[in-house]
């Protein structure tokens, strides 16, 4: 490529954080031919009212490796949980002036930051302030989402299963669960 080729940026805006997000899913056909599964809007799940959080589940698989001869499924209504064993790909929108309880998964959860700005607090009181375009790789532990903004801070998860935290002594750390 000469110096005087440009390469072409993209000039789209990520789309609001309130808005059901898009996805479009590959898979083969029965020679094996590649081709699109689906593409559709995935509605946003909002269990703690309007103010408060919203999650989209774009794909939950039970197991890994995972068969791509499967089928994805629609899973409308559902808290991004990853299974045991499993992987999970969603989004999670935290409201302006919202925090979400502390908690703790059983699993590495591989984040990013996609718009506006979230605080991540551990159990232990410690924070970072993670911006767009900023990654998490966050290991099993007890935290919280602290949005002190008034815009909607999007966070893009990839989710996979984890074996449960095990101190020195024995102690294994148990997963707490949001209630819906």
């Amino acid at each position: 490529m000469s110096s005087s080729t440009a390469i072409p940026t993209s000039t789209a805006a990520m789309p609001p954080a309130d808005s059901n997000p898009r996805v479009v899913v590959t898979t083969h056909a029965a020679d094996g031919t590649s081709r699109f599964g689906a593409d559709r809007e995935v509605p946003l799940f909002r269990p703690m009212g309007p103010a408060g959080s919203s999650f989209a589940v774009f794909d939950r698989r039970g197991a890994v490796p995972v068969n791509n001869l499967e089928p994805t499924e629609e899973y409308a209504e559902m808290l991004p949980r990853c299974p045991p064993g499993g992987v999970i790909f969603c989004i999670s929108n935290i409201a302006g002036n919202f925090t979400v309880p502390m908690h703790r998964t059983l699993s590495i959860d591989y984040a990013v930051v996609l718009s506006g700005e979230i605080v991540l607090r551990l159990d232990g009181g410690d924070e970072k302030t993670v911006r767009p375009g900023e990654y998490i790789v966050q290991g099993g532990v007890n935290h919280q989402w602290i949005n002190r903004k008034s815009e909607t801070c999007r966070i893009m998860f990839v989710t996979a299963s984890a074996e449960k935290v095990k101190l020195a002594d024995g102690t294994e750390l148990e997963e707490t669960v949001l209630k819906r």
